[in-house]
């Protein structure tokens, strides 16, 4: 009798286990990583017009090399959080714009870190020379901020006494991402 007691028991104590064992595993479950096609999603919202070349992932994160209009870019993104963790300028088109020098990666960054450009980046003389394109005037201010994820330059041109336009510029890309008008 005392061994069918030790045995209920035993069984019981397994069960238990492995019904908390499951419980943890299932609170503790790993982030699912982004299929291919939502990558490709994300780049092309932040990139709208881009073509894109080739997608490769390794591990968690995913590596595209795209062709937009100002040049060719690899973007990595981490496929857990679906953030892009860098851009990097592979080769700029010298149409409208100066030559920019190649440069290794940069992890995006935050307002606080926004403080300098990086030679992947356009420079300050580029992003007004896109803006002054968009809208004539005199330039007022310009900043290099960290704006969802993403380094943007603010720049702020005065129209005439009573207007100034806010333009906001990818600063990897060039693209115009807004204007304002105040």
């Amino acid at each position: 009798m005392t061994h069918n007691k030790f045995f209920i028991s035993l069984v019981l104590a397994i069960f238990v286990l492995l019904a908390l064992v499951s419980i943890f595993l299932f609170i503790n479950k790993a982030p699912s990583l982004a299929s291919e096609e939502e990558i490709i999603e994300i780049v092309q919202t932040q990139f709208e017009g881009s073509k894109i070349h080739s997608v490769n992932q390794q591990g968690n994160v995913y590596t595209i090399l795209i062709d937009h209009n100002l040049g060719d870019y690899e973007i990595i993104i981490n496929g857990e959080t679906n953030e892009i963790l860098s851009l990097r300028l592979l080769a700029l088109r010298e149409d409208d714009i100066d030559e920019v020098d190649d440069a290794p990666a940069r992890n995006v960054v935050d307002d606080e870190m926004a403080d300098e450009p990086v030679a992947s980046m356009l420079t300050e003389q580029q992003a007004i020379e896109i803006a002054l394109r968009e809208v004539e005037g005199k330039i007022d201010d310009v900043e290099l901020e960290g704006e969802d994820g993403l380094l943007v330059y603010e720049v702020e041109i005065e129209v005439d006494d009573d207007h100034e336009a806010t333009i906001i510029i990818n600063a990897y890309t060039g693209e115009i991402i807004s204007v304002t008008w105040d």
